[in-house]
């Protein structure tokens, strides 16, 4: 019998595809750096709610240790003041002021503002700032597991958790749901577990929709007393339905009257309550916030909880992320422009370029495994010297042209 030689598969690698690439990982950085100053330090702006982060290594190597040493820098200070040291990116965290040349790092000389001296007392330090993550305390990635899995940020203690150690019953799709809330922190804050199981979206709560409102000259029966709402508290709500049909009701809608702070509209804990709670981790639809109530006793349990910002829309991570996404939306991505552009290319070129970066990305893997095996850090010097040694090599390749240009 005749035997055929099977050829290997060839892997082909198209513009659009590059381009592509390229646009997943603008999106990235547009999300996480978008939303932030990178060429302003914000000490001068104070506890900014929310901005991306990064803790200095080099300049603090102990941190990794020493919970006492952990210190946070802004995205511009990492840029202008941290250059070529190891960092760790911390993604996004709230109500934090920059510790550049600050009190936790005051072997550093902040170049954008070198005038320091308050000390930073209402900054939060979790493991993070160590670069350890989930309740297994592991480094991310990490180097003595091999495992595949998703992490997600806790949004109450901004923790990063491995989905596999959030003591769940059953496996939830964490990309169907908004934000989710560590077993830890639901231990911490017991009104939250009232809440689960009882908003449904957006637009739905399981309290039918009912509008809680005070107003003098509707009907008393219909109006809770005062000394009973005070009486009720937080586990057992009095609440009016307001009947659309009734003109009186829809006129105090329409005007927007204020919601009663001495109403509580937490859903009942009573022992006849249904409770969807039942361990670990809790996940949460987009705009779930909006339902929590806001009447006295709530707002008083939030501060001593230290969770108001449950209540402030901007706290959100996808408020930050939108805010970065509208500020570079105007420009169109790499990928819009790209495509717009190899669309005026001949077929001739547009293989040349793929054949140019083809070999570009093969001698950068080759070159950054170098720094892998060695366990060195790449810094930009080295990247500077590769392309200056690639350009140069290209130079004197006989035949060889100018490289296609197709920027803007």
């Amino acid at each position: 019998m005749e035997q055929k030689n099977e050829e290997p598969e060839t892997s082909y690698v198209t513009m659009a595809d590059i381009l592509q690439e390229q646009e997943e990982l603008e999106e990235t950085s547009r999300a996480v750096l978008g939303g932030s100053d990178e060429k302003n330090c914000t000490y001068s702006k104070g506890y900014v709610e929310r901005q991306a982060l990064y803790a200095c290594l080099t300049c603090v190597p102990e941190a990794r240790g020493d919970e006492s040493k952990r210190s946070g820098i802004c995205l511009a200070c990492s840029l202008q003041c941290h250059d070529n040291h190891e960092l760790l990116e911390l993604y996004t965290k709230r109500n934090f002021r920059c510790d550049c040349g600050g009190k936790r790092l005051p072997e550093v000389k902040c170049k954008l503002e070198p005038r320091k001296e308050e000390e930073n007392k209402l900054n939060r330090y979790n493991q993070n700032f160590s670069g350890l993550y989930c309740s297994c305390h592991r480094p991310y990635p990490d180097p003595d597991n091999d495992i595949e899995d998703e992490m997600v940020q806790c949004i109450v203690c901004e923790d990063w958790y491995h989905t596999r150690h959030l003591d769940l019953d059953e496996p939830k799709n964490t990309k169907e749901y908004a934000e989710m809330v560590c077993g830890g922190c639901m231990t911490a804050n017991q009104f939250l577990k009232n809440y689960v199981g009882k908003i449904e979206d957006n637009n739905k709560t399981v309290l039918d929709d009912t509008i809680q409102v005070d107003v003098t000259g509707l009907d008393d029966s219909t109006v809770p007393a005062t000394e009973e709402a005070d009486a009720a508290g937080p586990s057992a709500p009095k609440q009016r339905r307001l009947d659309d049909s009734n003109a009186q009701a829809q006129e105090a809608k329409d005007d927007k009257l204020a919601v009663s702070v001495d109403i509580c509209t937490m859903p009942s804990t009573g022992p006849d309550a249904e409770n969807a709670y039942k361990k670990g981790a809790s996940f949460w639809m987009e705009g779930w916030r909006k339902y929590l109530c806001q009447c006295k006793a709530c707002c008083e349990l939030y501060k001593r909880n230290g969770v108001e910002f449950l209540l402030n829309e901007k706290d959100t991570v996808r408020y930050y992320e939108d805010v970065g996404k509208q500020r570079h939306g105007s420009k169109g991505s790499s990928y819009e422009q790209g495509m717009e552009m190899l669309g005026q290319l001949d077929r001739g070129t547009q293989v040349d370029m793929l054949t140019e970066y083809n070999r570009m990305t093969s001698r950068l893997r080759d070159f950054l495994d170098q720094f892998v095996a060695n366990q060195q850090v790449v810094t930009r010097d080295d990247i500077n010297e590769f392309f200056a040694k690639l350009n140069k090599e290209r130079r004197e390749s006989p035949g060889s042209g100018p490289p296609p240009y197709f920027c803007r």
